[in-house]
């Protein structure tokens, strides 16, 4: 696992879903800047992926993730060449009201497989949609 300034390279990725779609966050700025992408982000010192993944939820969208279940974790290099990101991957319901952290995420959007394809998304983000939607069309 890659390591910058000797931490490991971690991140957490929401998976939330209304009405059988999945909300997807425009990236106001960074690496994927105007692509789609999962609601989540880095841990902070000393704060569990559970953690990281309830806080980025509320500040970047105002909703609170309720409950959250890992439903997978990876390692992938492809995102940023040279550093390998660990990613965990959560499902959880929200409750509040959208209230959006506009220069993070100026934008959402849900959207449901058919959507997949015309979609500017960020990351490996379209792969792990795939993966979940073909998941829950087999249940």
């Amino acid at each position: 696992m890659s390591l910058e300034m000797g931490k490991e390279l971690i991140a957490t990725r929401a998976i939330i879903v209304v009405d059988g779609r999945v909300l997807l966050g425009k990236r106001g700025r960074g690496i994927g800047q105007n692509q789609f992408a999962l609601i989540g982000g880095k841990p902070d010192d000393g704060e569990t992926p559970e953690e990281a993944i309830v806080r980025e939820v509320r500040e970047e969208t105002g909703f609170e993730l309720k409950n959250p279940v890992l439903w997978i974790e990876e390692s992938n290099d492809k995102t940023i060449p040279g550093q390998t990101w660990h990613t965990y991957y959560f499902l959880g319901e929200v409750g509040g009201e959208l209230k959006l952290k506009e220069d993070e995420v100026p934008e959402v959007i849900y959207i449901g497989a058919d959507d997949l394809s015309n979609v500017d998304i960020a990351f490996n983000h379209r792969e792990i949609l795939g993966r979940y939607f073909l998941a829950r069309r087999n249940i």
